[in-house]
């Protein structure tokens, strides 16, 4: 179900006199069009704000926007093609943001790899100078790798620190960037703001990155409560016979094909198993082992983990190894039990939601596709006899799983 292309279509509104608006008028309308957080938690930006606004307020501190815009998952580039198709928007929705906060400063927060967006950014600014209500708007790069787009990691990098998650509490709405209250929101969550304020809709759209089996791969903007299968159709339909959809990105549960009916929806997807997260929907085609593509995927985890907490740091890694065994016949009976255990570890103990989202991989995995774990692991053989051993011996700890 194709939505109209309210974020892609060209010039955004302005927003009209942003300043002549009380900043309490500006969130009761943000609140009113139900607009929940694109990075994926789906948390309600009126809320964010509000608790920035109190926060600023109890501290005196001049506090901070920030317009995250990063694009951590390679395959789920939604703010590069957000900021190519309307850039315009995502100033003027992180200038309402900003308004509606009371800050005088906010940041577009880019992946290194984003040359294009940057000067796209940096051109239109400078055709706004002095029309941006009096907030300075700059563009400022992350690190790289997947952990720099993380909200507490991002904090870091802002302060010429490491990209490595933070203990919370603190929320950067209260303690942020250089201990200023802070709002961080994906930039897709931004620019919505003119369309809202000024035409008072409501938030019913998704930006999404459509991938694998599919004909025509690519970021698409679609109806929140479309059904996976409607998005798939969205880009040309399926290549061949579905047998999974891997909805989120890198920490993203993997869905058996006859859960297409699985809407796009934040709670819906949290009760199938998955999330928003990075806002990708791969097509996994028949013929495809699932041991193998979750083995792949926590093997990109241990890579990309910042290390700082052990839940993560030491779960991706023991999970790769584990799942690797697996996947070169040398699994062991007790195997699912330990990854069940491994996967209630990090979801319960890990800092951020990098460790906290992986299990989803397990648990979906490991329920849907049990059949392909028993094969491997019982019959020692590769169910769709594409799995070739990745490891010569099985993974072993002083702990043995």
């Amino acid at each position: 179900m194709p939505a109209n292309a309210t974020l892609l279509n060209g010039a955004p509104p302005t927003g009209g006199d942003v300043r002549a608006r009380p900043p309490d008028e500006i969130v009761a309308m943000i609140e009113k069009s139900d607009l929940r957080g694109r990075g994926g938690a789906g948390y309600p930006l009126a809320k964010k704000i509000a608790a920035v606004r109190d926060a600023a307020k109890a501290t005196g501190r001049a506090p901070l926007v920030i317009a995250n815009a990063y694009d951590a998952d390679p395959d789920s580039p939604l703010s590069r093609t957000l900021i190519k198709h309307s850039p315009l928007g995502v100033l003027r929705g992180t200038m309402i943001a900003a308004v509606a906060v009371g800050a005088r400063e906010a940041i577009v927060y880019l992946h290194p790899k984003a040359e294009d967006e940057r000067r796209a950014l940096e051109s239109e600014l400078a055709k706004l100078e002095g029309s941006l209500g009096g907030v300075l708007i700059s563009v400022a790069l992350g690190p790289g790798g997947f952990m720099g787009g993380e909200e507490s990691a991002l904090m870091n990098v802002l302060e010429s620190k490491r990209a490595m998650a933070r203990q919370r509490p603190p929320y950067p709405a209260s303690l942020g960037v250089e201990q200023r209250p802070t709002l961080i929101s994906s930039a897709e969550t931004l620019a919505w703001l003119p369309h809202i304020l000024e035409r008072g809709v409501r938030a019913d759209s998704k930006l999404v990155s459509v991938t694998g089996a599919v004909r025509s791969p690519g970021v698409y903007e679609v109806a929140l409560g479309a059904t996976l299968a409607e998005i798939l159709d969205a880009a040309g339909g399926v290549i061949g016979e579905l047998k999974g959809i891997h909805v989120g990105g890198p920490t993203g549960g993997i869905l058996s094909a006859t859960r297409r009916g699985t809407r796009l929806d934040f709670d819906e997807l949290r009760a199938a198993g998955t999330h928003m997260g990075s806002g990708q929907i791969r097509a996994i085609a028949e013929g495809t082992c699932i041991v193998a593509e979750a083995a792949k995927l926590f093997a990109y985890l241990a890579k990309e983990t910042c290390g700082i907490c052990v839940p993560c740091r030491v779960g991706t890694a023991r999970v790769q190894g584990i799942l690797e065994s697996v996947q070169s016949q040398l699994g062991r009976d007790e195997d699912t039990k330990w990854l069940g255990e491994l996967g209630d570890h990090m979801e319960q103990f890990s800092l951020c939601g990098f460790g906290i989202t992986a299990p989803s991989i397990l648990r979906t995995t490991m329920y849907e596709f049990a059949e392909d774990y028993r094969a491997h692991i019982e019959d020692h053989r590769c169910p769709t006899g594409s799995c070739k051993p990745v490891r010569a011996r099985r993974y072993e700890t002083m702990v043995q799983p």
